[in-house]
């Protein structure tokens, strides 16, 4: 009788362990078949992206699309992607190596991208006498990762990424960090409104911007919002608009480290006409005399200016919490100076490098 019931719970317990491997297999199962129906969906979604922008007049083109990520999320891999739009005033083109995007099944307005490899991107711009020139610029780093998070109607709402050793080629050549951090969140529709953060760390700046302060950048933070629409097929015509419609920047952060000089403050910057920054700002500037010392040494200053400098900056400078000496100055960029209070420091020239710029203007 023992052994009776001793044999009926064996194959009591079998069938319950049978049950729970069949209910663990069919759930497995049933998950690999919902991943790959939202794999093709995806798949599905990039080839209808394509064929909508083969009819609007440009080119998309890839080597190859690979799907995986099972089971943990869905991942695509597209390699060699090239998108051009010829009928752009600008004829942009961009290329990157490789392209992956990663989603989370339970979370699918949230896509990650992984960049390798380099990218490149190409565009024309009128150049004097009306001469089209050919523009190209190339990015080349460790790792780029990024973050997208969009609303159900796959409308933009946050966008991160992170930049590891980026260096730029080309028409940019010569900049380069070794980390960069970039952040944009939607802010609003009525004025279009994008809240910003940027961070660069060991920024080098190229030769044809080498400052009476050298080239070196140790850090540079900038935290506000950008409102004014932007829109154009070139990166004048974007800035030419976003200028005519009230566009401005007002950073509520503004942190500098540039050589012996380290700037805080807050303030707000546009263009002008010739798209120079135009704009004020009010902070504290620490080490002015080290930054006096390389302005005279750079020859922006004779060495009485820089002596008269110097001995104003030592009776207006004052001392913060961790007593630290630093100068309360407002600075102001406008008609191509830079200018701390009434004194000028140095020529501003265009944001855009493509563009003529104005003759140095002779100081009093």
């Amino acid at each position: 009788m023992a052994r009776h019931g001793a044999a009926c719970y064996i194959c009591a317990m079998r069938y319950r362990f049978a049950l729970l491997a069949g209910l663990i297999v069919g759930g497995l199962v049933a998950y690999y078949f919902v991943w790959a129906h939202l794999a093709d969906q995806l798949q599905a979604r990039l080839l209808g992206w394509i064929a909508a922008q083969q009819e609007q007049g440009r080119m998309v083109s890839y080597e190859r699309i690979r799907l995986w990520g099972f089971p943990y999320r869905l991942s695509a891999t597209l390699t060699n992607v090239q998108w051009q739009d010829p009928q752009s005033p600008a004829a942009w083109r961009l290329q990157a190596d490789s392209i992956t995007a990663h989603l989370q099944l339970w979370d699918p307005q949230h896509v990650i991208f992984d960049i390798g490899g380099s990218q490149q991107a190409g565009w024309t711009e009128a150049g004097p006498g009306g001469a089209i020139l050919r523009r190209q610029a190339g990015l080349a780093t460790e790792r780029v990762r990024a973050s997208l998070v969009m609303d159900a109607t796959g409308t933009w709402q946050r966008l991160a990424a992170d930049l590891t050793a980026p260096h730029l080629t080309g028409t940019a050549d010569g900049w380069s960090a070794a980390h960069l951090l970039l952040h944009a969140r939607r802010a609003g529709n009525v004025p279009p409104g994008t809240d910003l953060a940027i961070q660069a760390e060991a920024l080098q700046l190229p030769a044809a911007a080498d400052g009476p302060l050298g080239r070196a950048v140790a850090e540079l933070k900038l935290v506000g919002t950008l409102r004014g629409p932007a829109y154009g097929g070139s990166p004048e015509e974007m800035l030419r608009t976003w200028r005519e419609a009230g566009g401005i920047l007002e950073l509520q952060t503004i942190l500098l480290q540039w050589g012996a000089l380290r700037l805080e403050g807050d303030g707000s910057l546009a263009v002008d006409r010739q798209y120079r920054p135009l704009g004020a700002m009010a902070g504290r500037i620490y080490g002015a005399g080290s930054g006096i010392d390389a302005l005279a040494a750079a020859g922006k200053m004779t060495a009485r200016e820089a002596a008269a400098a110097k001995a104003a900056v030592t009776l207006l400078e004052q001392t913060d919490a961790e007593r630290r000496r630093f100068l309360p100055v407002p600075l102001a960029a406008q008609d191509g100076r830079l200018s701390l209070g009434p004194v000028s420091l140095f020529s501003l020239p265009s944001v855009l490098p493509a563009l003529p710029q104005p003759a140095p203007q002779t100081q009093p």
